[in-house]
């Protein structure tokens, strides 16, 4: 039961929400039946006092409440019923007040209806078919709706017909009729005063430009820009924590030299897109998609393997590429769903070798090695006097898809690693950087995530605080880094832009590490500090198989992965290539102090000539650089794509997309 209610969003706080709101309205029927006035005046405090928690704090209860059949309205009618089953008790129906209070329920029911209705179709005409980035769409301009407007909605609006319950209670407890007048007649006013301010804006919105003329807005102005290579995400309303799997290409793709246009399908995942120069489109319809004027595109790049990838892999005249999110030896990094693809582009010869598992499914032509661009900010040994205090940085996976790919060792040996890592003798700096979905799928994920934040935080309260210099001057960068994403979302970036916001969080990043001390542990589950300089700041990584060990290769430095099945060493690295040039740690940590060593000295680390050979293999060459052979490979498949549709020759339209207009939630298949 208690993982049933966790799952469903009701902590402890919600569920005594929900409790004091069910027992509250139980005693009100009670002291109808009662004719007890006062007390059921005050029990309306309490009522009212839940309903402003519900729609301030704990929100998850109307939707809860919602599915049960007792949502807000209900909730509103509900009470005010129980007002008018009071005056039927008090033997008062058919008395001027009893009029007052049973008009102002009726008109307060008209009016909120009719607030709703205007205030959601004010929202459903603002949300254009296709939201922009770095596009300019000159005549295309959308009416503002009001920060009022946007804070007001039926959940707070119902609250005001607390007058009018108040009122009526204050006649029926002796006090005059005009106490019921002037509660209902403030309750309406209330509402009416909701309206006439929303039917203005409603109004705006009727006139603002069509959905065909928004996307022919946006066609004009893609055909400005004339993008030829286009990233596509698409992962699932709500899992903006995977957008990270986008983001780590803008680099790349704003260095080369196509011009490049990155489609976003899920609103909700906008806001997680890290600042970037290249025009962004985000058209959450399929149909839309297919009305977008890509006549330059001839290169798509796939870093998700996702159900509505479809929605463009349709378009014959475009070279579908699936560039992944990262190399590891997962089962998803080799799908054979990947022959969908034109081709399947990985950073070395290890990712062509795992894609031998499926040799029948994926043409060993259609792999290119096209190395990790992301990787140029990797860093090697720190130098020996930061590391008298050795760092160890312990990223954990997630727990995958489904129980074939549940490869996290974060409900097994992770709780038992920073234990052992923070109250040790010997002192040791832990970094946990859990993967953004650990704890999604498995509670068990999910206890252990927390109480390794616990044990982290436990071992922080012995150690001297940051300076509140370095705090107030952390805080004020981290406010200015906020601010520039939050107005990169409206407003055209330049390439100079972006030095400005990489040289802010440079300097953030520089005083976070330096005001922290050589001590102090950190939990990083956040865009900031970045995955890469955790690697700058660790000198050792305890992992699982994943993605990040071959990016962790570009260091150099030791790593460790967990195998708590207690295969053979040499077998493990066979079975997993990625471990090759990794200490492997086996139930109970046995070998952790030789992984710790290696740390401290790396003079001592017996792998040290196996992991660059590691690196050759999994990343490729060091030259030429990764960016230089990713730009090679986007050029190269460009100019075949050309030769096959030039510009303005198109295939064969498709037939009907079995998948279009789908809006649910793919399965997502990779790290």
């Amino acid at each position: 039961m208690k993982n049933y209610l966790s799952r469903i969003g009701l902590d402890r706080t919600a569920l005594a929400v929900l409790g004091i709101m069910g027992l509250t309205f139980l005693l009100q029927a009670v002291e109808v039946a009662m004719a007890q006035v006062w007390v059921f005046g005050l029990l309306a405090l309490v009522l009212y006092a839940t309903e402003w928690l519900v729609s301030q704090r704990v929100t998850v209860l109307n939707k809860v409440l919602s599915r049960i059949r007792v949502g807000l309205t209900v909730r509103t009618l509900a009470r005010q019923a129980l007002v008018l089953a009071l005056y039927v008790s008090m033997d008062a129906v058919g008395t001027p007040a009893y009029w007052w209070t049973a008009g102002g329920v009726a008109a307060f029911f008209v009016l909120t209806l009719v607030y709703d209705l205007v205030r959601h179709q004010v929202f459903r005409r603002a949300r254009t078919p296709v939201k922009t980035r770095n596009l300019v769409l000159p005549g295309i301009s959308m009416p503002e709706i009001p920060a009022p407007l946007r804070s007001l909605p039926m959940s707070r609006v119902l609250l005001a017909d607390l007058p009018l319950v108040l009122g009526a209670v204050g006649h029926l407890a002796g006090g005059p009729a005009a106490l019921a007048a002037a509660g209902a007649s403030l309750t309406v006013l209330l509402a009416l005063g909701a309206v006439l301010f929303a039917a203005p804006v409603f109004l705006a919105h009727l006139r603002a430009p069509s959905d065909e003329e928004v996307i022919e807005g946006v066609n004009r102005a893609l055909r400005e820009a004339r993008p030829e290579v286009v990233l596509y995400f698409t992962f699932g309303v709500g899992e903006q924590n995977a957008v990270y799997q986008a983001n780590m290409w803008l680099d790349a793709l704003e260095k080369a030299d196509r011009r490049a246009l990155v489609i976003f399908r899920e609103r909700g995942n906008m806001p997680h897109l890290e600042p970037t120069s290249l025009p962004v489109v985000c058209v959450p319809r399929a149909d839309d998609l297919a009305a977008l004027d890509l006549s330059a595109v001839r290169v798509a790049l796939y870093p998700g393997n996702t159900g509505k990838n479809i929605h463009l892999i349709q378009r014959a005249e475009i070279k579908h590429v699936f560039v992944g999110h990262g190399d590891s030896d997962k089962l998803p990094s080799s799908n054979r769903v990947s022959r969908i693809f034109d081709e399947i582009w990985v950073a070395g010869r290890g990712g062509r070798d795992r894609y031998e598992r499926v040799r029948h499914a994926i043409d060993d032509r259609d792999v290119v090695e096209v190395g990790r661009p992301q990787l140029v900010a990797v860093q090697g040994h720190r130098p020996p006097e930061r590391r008298a205090v050795p760092t160890v940085l312990y990223a954990p996976t997630w727990e995958g898809v489904d129980d074939n790919n549940y490869l996290t060792s974060a409900d097994t040996a992770g709780l038992e690693l920073v234990e052992r890592l923070v109250r040790g003798a010997e002192p040791v700096r832990v970094i946990y950087k859990p993967h953004p979905l650990l704890g999604r799928r498995a509670p068990s994920a999910g206890a252990a995530h927390r109480r390794i934040i616990e044990l982290i935080e436990e071992a922080n309260g012995r150690l001297d605080p940051v300076s509140p210099e370095a705090e107030r001057e952390l805080a004020a960068l981290g406010e200015r880094v906020d601010a520039f994403r939050e107005s990169a979302a409206e407003q055209h970036l330049t390439a100079d832009d972006l030095v400005g916001y990489r040289e802010l969080l440079d300097r953030w990043h520089s005083l976070y590490w330096a005001s922290s001390g050589p001590l102090r542990h950190h939990v990083v589950t956040g865009t900031v500090p970045s995955l890469f300089s955790c690697f700058n700041e660790s000198d050792v990584m305890v992992s699982d198989i994943s993605s990040v060990v071959a990016d962790f290769v570009a260091s150099g430095k030791p790593y460790a992965i967990v195998d708590m099945q207690g295969t053979d060493d040499e077998e493990f690295r066979r079975q997993f290539p990625s471990a090759g040039a990794g200490y492997v740690l086996r139930p109970g940590l046995a070998g952790l102090e030789t992984v710790l060593a290696a740390a401290r000295e790396p003079v001592g680390d017996e792998l040290a000539d196996r992991r660059a050979v590691l690196k050759r293999y999994l990343l490729g060459p060091d030259h030429p650089d990764s960016l230089t052979r990713f730009n090679a490979a986007v050029n190269d498949l460009y100019e075949r794509a050309l030769r096959d549709f030039p510009i303005g020759v198109f295939a064969e339209p498709v037939p009907a997309d079995p998948f279009r207009g789908q809006t649910g939630t793919p399965v997502p298949v990779g790290d």
